[in-house]
């Protein structure tokens, strides 16, 4: 064999003297063949899982668990199910026969009594026919390994829900959500900030902050919708239904303020927010054809935007809707006018 790879094929046979007389002939055809021998299929079972082979030769007929069950069961385990099995028997190889054979899982024959020419005919295809097998089996593992890479990448990019949907349509109809509650925030002076440090600085900062606030929004089961320069919207209450989204919103609202106090005391760059909070009616859906980007539309992401630019340094502004739904499940100070265009 032109490749040195080392190939395992298992026996299993109850009788004692063909077990012998088949391995003594594999382990001749060539030095890159090695065996192992086992006398029933529970035994085969075992090694096959143990050290799995590159080709299975098995005995039809044995007590307690036939060589057709044995093959049966190897085809429920997506660990052995597509090495190739080839069925030593010495019924008839008729048509009946070998239906029941191959609908079990073997891909070919040696009859009783063993022939020698015939034995290394079959072993010698079978594992070009296992080298075939180990290839597709490599390809579909670097296939699942990138489908894996490529999920993970969709499900940071749009919510669940849309990423399930566009995998499987291939794209997504725009739904409106009648009752979310909407977070958003901006850093204060934050241009100004920014023209002090080097471009790589100030994203370096952005992506430790808004790393923290997509931990915090996913513990409180909120959505980052998506970031503009310092700017962050988050909601809660879509793409899934939430009863409870304006007491989560505001619970992440008050973890952020928390993250950026305890931030702040460990960094020489401070940081401070503003944060405005809505509850209403949004329209959500993906846009563009070539990059998409999953985004929310309506006067709520407005209103929320408004409350934010009319919020106090580190403090968080609601509007009367959220305070309506949440008022008592927090402490709220007194309730004051503000102007929103």
């Amino acid at each position: 064999m032109r490749n040195k790879k080392k190939y395992t094929v298992l026996i299993v046979d109850d009788d004692q003297m063909y077990l012998h007389t088949i391995n003594h002939i594999i382990t001749n055809i060539d030095s890159n063949i090695e065996t192992e021998i086992a006398t029933n299929a529970l035994e085969a079972e075992k090694k096959a899982e143990r050290n799995p082979p590159d080709l299975i030769i098995i005995d039809w007929e044995m007590p307690a668990v036939s060589g057709i069950d044995f093959i049966k069961k190897i085809q429920d385990n997506p660990d052995l199910f597509d090495i190739p099995a080839i069925v030593c028997t010495g019924r008839m190889t008729d048509s009946e026969n070998l239906k029941t054979a191959f609908d079990a899982g073997a891909v070919d024959f040696i009859r009783k009594p063993i022939d020698k020419i015939e034995l290394i005919s079959r072993v010698n295809s079978m594992i070009r026919l296992s080298e075939s097998y180990q290839t597709i089996k490599k390809q579909r593992e670097e296939l699942m390994i990138e489908k894996e890479k490529t999920d993970k990448l969709l499900f940071n990019i749009f919510p669940r829900k849309i990423a399930l949907k566009l995998k499987e349509n291939g794209k997504t109809e725009p739904e409106v959500f009648d009752n979310i509650s909407i977070f958003f925030s901006d850093m204060v002076g934050f241009t100004e900030k920014s023209a002090k440090f080097e471009p790589k600085k100030i994203i370096e900062e952005l992506n430790d902050i808004f790393t923290g606030f997509d931990e915090i929004m996913e513990k409180n089961n909120c959505e980052r919708i998506k970031t503009v320069g310092d700017a962050y919207l988050a909601v809660c209450g879509m793409p899934e239904k939430n009863p409870d989204h304006a007491i989560n919103i505001l619970n992440a609202a008050q973890e952020v303020v928390q993250f950026m106090l305890n931030r702040n005391t460990n960094h020489s760059i401070k940081w401070e927010l503003r944060i405005g909070i809505h509850t209403g009616r949004v329209v959500g859906g993906i846009v563009g054809t070539k990059k998409y980007i999953y985004d929310i539309f309506g006067d709520s992401i407005n209103i929320a935007s408004r409350l934010e630019s009319s919020a106090e340094h580190m403090r968080i502004l609601v509007s009367e809707t959220t305070y309506n739904l949440a008022k008592d499940h927090f402490n709220f100070e007194t309730p004051f006018l503000v102007d929103i265009k």
